[in-house]
C-alpha cells in the first residue's frame, strides 16, 4: 500500500457507512464480533501473546529480523533505530499488543501507521543506484513470520504446550495480522507449523550478518556483568535463554554456535522464571492485563463519535 492510498479501516468504513469490517470478512459490521478485534477470547492468539513467554519469543524474532540484510541496510539509512533501539522495541510491543488485542478500530489505525512508516522508508544504495524499499513484500513477510516462529519457538520452550492442532490454528490465526502490517496475498505466509519451521530454513541463504545488526546484537556476545548479581544471573540466563529459541543456522551467524550447553541449561532456568512470573495468574488473568493495557494506552488513539 502506498502512502496516498486510504487505510484498511477507511476503505472498509467507506463500504459499510461508517462501521469498519474484519479483513476476509462477508460484509457484517465489526460491531457484531461485540469489539474483540480480528482474533477474540477464544483464539490461540490471545492465549499466547497474553504469556509471558511471548515476550521472549518476540526478542528471538528481532534477532532473526535483523539478519534481512536488505531491510537492515533500509533501517541504517533512513532511521535512527540504533539511537533508541529500548524505545523501538517498546513501540514494537506496543503495537502487536494493539493489533492482537485491541478493537478492529485501533488495530486498523496501528496497521496504516505502520504502513506509513514502511512506506516512508526509501534508501538508494549510493554505490549501485538500487533503490531499497521496507514495505518490500518479501521482506515484510520475513518480518511477520519471524515474530509467529518466535512466539511458538517460546511456547515450545517455556509455554505455554499447545497441540498441534493449535500450533496450525495460531499460524493461520496470524495471516489477519500479515494483512493489518500491509501484506497481501498469502504466496509468503505458511499455513502450518511445519510449513512456517521449513520456510524459516529454506530462508537461511540469502541471512547475513550486517555492521548494523552486529552492533545492534553486540551484547549478546558479551553480556554486561556488572552490578547486582542476582539480577546480571537473571539477565544472562534469559537471553541465553532467548538465544536458545535460534535455529543453529542463526548462531553461526552471531558467532555463538558453540555454546549449546550453556545455551539448554539457560533455557531451563529462563522455563523456571517464566513459570514463576505467571504463578497464581490463570490465562484469563493474563489477557485481562493486556486488554487494559492496550485500552489505555493503544498504539494509535482513534477519535470516537459522541
Amino acid at each position: 500500500m502506498s502512502i496516498s492510498e486510504p487505510g484498511a479501516a477507511q476503505r472498509d468504513t467507506e463500504r459499510t457507512g461508517g462501521c469498519p469490517v474484519a479483513h476476509g470478512s462477508t460484509g457484517k459490521p465489526a460491531a457484531d464480533a461485540a469489539d474483540h478485534g480480528y482474533f477474540g477470547p477464544g483464539s490461540v492468539s490471545w492465549r499466547l501473546y497474553s504469556d509471558p513467554s511471548s515476550k521472549l519469543g518476540g526478542v528471538a524474532a528481532l534477532l532473526l529480523q535483523s539478519l534481512n540484510p536488505m531491510m537492515m541496510r533500509v533501517f541504517d539509512g533512513t532511521s535512527n533505530y540504533a539511537t533508541d533501539v529500548e524505545g523501538r522495541g517498546e513501540r514494537t510491543g506496543q503495537y502487536v499488543d494493539t493489533t492482537i488485542f485491541g478493537d478492529r478500530a485501533h488495530a486498523d489505525a496501528a496497521g496504516a501507521a505502520v504502513q506509513r512508516l514502511h512506506a516512508a522508508s526509501v534508501w538508494t544504495d549510493p554505490r549501485t543506484g538500487e533503490e531499497l524499499r521496507a514495505d518490500t513484500q518479501e521482506w515484510l513477510a520475513w518480518t511477520h513470520n519471524c515474530i509467529v516462529y518466535g512466539v511458538l519457538r517460546a511456547a515450545d520452550a517455556f509455554g505455554p504446550t499447545l497441540t498441534v492442532a493449535e500450533q496450525d490454528r495460531f499460524v493461520t490465526e496470524q495471516h489477519e495480522a500479515a494483512k493489518i502490517v500491509g501484506i497481501s496475498g498469502d504466496e509468503f505466509l505458511p499455513s502450518t507449523r511445519v510449513a512456517l519451521d521449513r520456510y524459516i530454513d529454506d530462508n537461511k541463504h540469502w541471512m547475513a550478518l550486517t555492521i548494523p545488526a552486529a552492533e545492534m546484537t553486540r551484547t549478546m556476545r558479551k553480556p554486561v556483568i556488572s552490578g547486582n548479581p542476582i539480577k546480571v544471573w537473571a539477565g544472562v540466563n534469559i537471553q541465553d535463554g532467548i538465544l536458545s529459541l535460534l535455529p543453529d543456522w542463526a548462531l553461526l551467524l552471531f558467532g555463538i554456535e558453540g555454546r549449546p550447553m550453556n545455551l539448554r541449561a539457560a533455557a531451563r532456568v529462563t522455563r523456571r522464571l517464566i513459570a514463576s512470573a505467571r504463578a497464581g495468574k490463570t490465562s484469563e488473568d493474563l489477557i485481562t492485563e493486556v486488554t487494559t493495557r492496550v485500552e489505555t494506552h493503544p498504539y494509535r488513539k482513534v477519535r470516537t463519535r459522541a
